[in-house]
């Protein structure tokens, strides 16, 4: 795509009330970024995405990530054409698979093999948007999905041609899938450069060519958690925290082992299965945080972000958001707003 990456800031949607929420938004719209993505964990992705939508009037606005099994396909389908119209055309419907256990635990819902899980899923969505106004027969048949829709016409027009979807990935698997069928693909915030390169960017392209799509038609947006703050040391502690949350999922064991840190991780696991939150933290050293995070002054993360978006379409900028108080949290945010403003710079 023409342009920086750098002119393409996506942030998340993180503040405390609905009404900063909306504030929020209006802010960033007014700084210039590009895209505001809804987290699914705390509130529902699809209801913040369609808040903050009925805010703004420019800015993109996605779901980043929604959880994919735990929705049908027709839902998702409908949902996403409903919130583009409403927005006139800014939405991006964003997909991850989520964790097996969050999955089958929390939600009671098949997990499988998620790279074709998703697959599956993108296809159907997309098949059921496609043919909506149409009032054509649906059938898709699938190892994970079987609809057979009849007599079914969506009435009201959709905004566009076609809604673009977005997958999330961390591991080789998922981000050939990315290749094969998204349109997009969002970076996970804990990410190094050498994973960014190695696994991420070479498997997305792996996917591109055995599908037979051009590099051009893919909007790859990489994260990076970013802790802007002349205090270096309060925020290496923040970023400690979130590789801490993250370090619990044993699908990242690769990610951590990558760089030599997988014992650290390991570590972090058992602190959490014993109930000691408060020694979690403790042992992320701060050579993991320099491996996966930005920390500390507006130049120091610059200088990362700029690295990461060489190799992106556009930057995904999130604070570090775990085990870390509201207000700290959003000045964080606040923080990344202002230092990477497009409108600003």
């Amino acid at each position: 795509m023409p342009g920086s990456a750098l002119d393409r800031i996506s942030i998340a949607a993180i503040a405390d009330t609905a009404s900063d929420l909306a504030d929020q938004a209006r802010i960033a719209e007014a700084a210039g970024m590009d895209c505001i993505w809804a987290p699914e964990l705390f509130r529902s992705s699809v209801t913040q995405a369609t808040w903050i939508a009925a805010a703004t009037e420019r800015v993109g606005v996605g779901t980043g990530i929604a959880w994919a099994f735990t929705r049908s396909p027709f839902i998702l389908a409908v949902t996403a054409l409903d919130i583009d119209e409403m927005s006139g055309g800014r939405f991006r419907l964003g997909l991850g698979a989520g964790v097996k256990r969050l999955n089958e635990t929390w939600h009671g819902v098949e997990y499988g093999r998620p790279a074709p899980h998703l697959r599956e899923t993108i296809e159907a969505v997309r098949l059921i948007m496609r043919k909506a106004p149409t009032g054509e027969p649906i059938r898709f048949a699938g190892e994970y999905h079987d609809i057979d829709i009849k007599g079914w016409i969506r009435p009201h027009l959709p905004a566009r041609e076609a809604v673009p979807i977005y997958t999330a990935a961390v591991r080789e698997g998922m981000a050939r899938m990315a290749g094969d069928v998204a349109d997009g693909l969002i970076g996970h915030p804990m990410c190094s450069l050498r994973w960014l390169d190695e696994v991420l960017v070479a498997n997305f392209e792996t996917g591109l060519a055995r599908s037979r799509r051009e590099r051009s038609g893919f909007d790859f947006i990489p994260t990076v958690c970013c802790a802007i703050s002349d205090d270096e040391e309060a925020a290496y502690e923040a970023c400690r925290r979130t590789i801490a949350f993250y370090a619990t999922v044993r699908t990242y064991a690769p990610l951590w082992e990558m760089h030599g840190f997988g014992d650290a991780a390991l570590e972090v696991g058992s602190a959490f299965r014993a109930g000691d939150l408060a020694r979690m933290q403790s042992l992320v050293p701060d050579e993991m945080v320099d491996a996966y995070c930005a920390a500390g002054s507006l130049d120091k993360v610059r200088a990362r972000v700029e690295a990461v978006a060489e190799r992106g379409d556009g930057v995904f900028l999130s604070p570090p958001t775990y085990f870390i108080p509201a207000e700290e949290l959003a000045g964080y945010q606040q923080r990344i707003i202002e230092g990477f403003a497009p409108a600003r710079a």
